[in-house]
């Protein structure tokens, strides 16, 4: 770690921290609104060149979001980032005729993604002095059944450890969805021993409820084991949450019944990630000061009486994100797509929406249109507060 991220560390607050859903080609969907939000914090700073590594002090991203994550806190734009995604997603997501439906071996190649992030992020590592702020990756090691999140601060419990990852190994295995991609092993040094050393087999860390980082980012901010140690409060941290499409799968019970277990089991394990993620937003609000509350569901709607577990809220919380499920009109909300753009969709581009793997390029370009209209929407409503400002 360089002195610079050792500086910016120990600065006094304010502190500002960016959270990025895991979700696949859905990923377009941040980007789109990470572009206006670059573009918006540009005019304010009155540098046109800003960068999203300039203004948040750190960065964490689960699976697609890790990605997004690792770019930014490496100082690329969010056009290079775009352009970048475009160019890799129908590589990633590309299938051939010899491969099988995800049963018996993954429904797509790693290689695709392996080359991808290594011609992006080369050999650097998570000691890299290349990284302008703090970065998190989230992922889940299977063979210790930990839930790991990777960060590059050099006060961090486990630095010594893990800071010789390289960034395209631990992102790959952030993103390694199961029954997608394969897993990802690693080789740790074994402590006191410099001669041995230990695998590690990791996948995503949606499957250990990091899908949607946010509250374990407030977590290692002020949790000592991570080394950060910034103070709480609603004019000290500022923690915006982006997702990559809300999308509550609705089930026939008859046609849920019919589908192989397989199927069944699959689609359990997409609701589990989806409650989680939803929940760690309930959590946020309960705790937060928030310019625009989520809606959660119609017991708590958008938790109007929050914050209300904690006396004062501990954080400035935000959570931008657009609805691309299929709902009628008069039960929509500001933040669903067909609003947002102001047209309906068809059966078939509700279908795309959903999948995370659709990488056709009107899906993609539907998807960072969407994202494009939630990020100019939530830039009117929740902008970041002027009291977070860093210049």
């Amino acid at each position: 770690m360089g002195a610079h991220l050792r500086e910016r560390f120990s600065r006094p607050g304010p502190k500002r921290i960016l959270a990025l859903d895991g979700g696949g080609v859905r990923g377009l969907l941040t980007i789109g609104m990470l572009a206006r939000l670059e573009e918006q914090l540009r005019r304010r700073s009155g540098n046109p060149h800003y960068r999203l590594s300039e203004y948040f002090d750190l960065i964490g991203g689960t699976s697609t979001g890790s990605i997004i994550a690792t770019g930014l806190a490496l100082g690329m734009s969010v056009a290079e980032i775009s352009a970048l995604y475009k160019t890799v997603i129908p590589k990633v997501f590309k299938r051939f005729a010899f491969q099988g439906v995800g049963v018996f071996a993954p429904m797509f190649l790693s290689a695709p993604l392996a080359n991808a992030l290594k011609e992006q992020f080369g050999g650097r590592t998570l000691a890299s002095e290349d990284l302008q702020c703090g970065l998190a990756v989230h992922c889940k090691r299977i063979d210790t059944g930990s839930a790991w999140i990777l960060v590059n601060n050099a006060d961090w419990t486990y630095y010594q450890d893990n800071s010789g990852f390289r960034l395209r190994d631990v992102v790959q295995a952030s993103a390694a969805a199961p029954h997608y991609f394969k897993g990802v092993l690693l080789n740790l040094p074994v402590r006191g021993d410099a001669d041995r050393s230990m695998s590690a087999f990791v996948i995503d860390g949606g499957v250990a409820g990091y899908n949607n980082p946010a509250f374990e980012l407030a977590i290692a901010a002020t949790d000592p084991a991570y080394g950060f140690n910034w103070k709480p409060g609603k004019d000290q941290l500022y923690i915006l949450s982006l997702g990559t499409g809300f999308l509550r799968e609705r089930q026939d019970a008859l046609h849920y019944r019919r589908k192989t277990f397989v199927g069944q089991t699959l689609n359990a394990l997409r609701s589990m990630i989806h409650d989680v993620s939803l929940q760690q937003i309930a959590y946020m609000q309960a705790l937060s000061e928030s310019g625009q509350r989520w809606f959660i569901n119609s017991e708590k709607g958008d938790q109007p009486s929050a914050p209300y577990l904690a006396a004062e809220p501990l954080l400035h919380f935000q959570r931008y994100d657009a609805r691309i499920e299929a709902v009628d009109p008069d039960q929509r909300r500001p933040e669903h797509a067909q609003r947002l753009i102001g047209r309906e969709f068809d059966k078939r581009e509700l279908k795309a929406l959903g999948e995370i793997t659709n990488s056709a390029d009107a899906n993609l370009d539907l998807l960072y249109e969407i994202g494009d209209y939630a990020g100019q929407h939530y830039l009117r409503v929740a902008a970041p507060p002027e009291k977070f400002n860093p210049w």
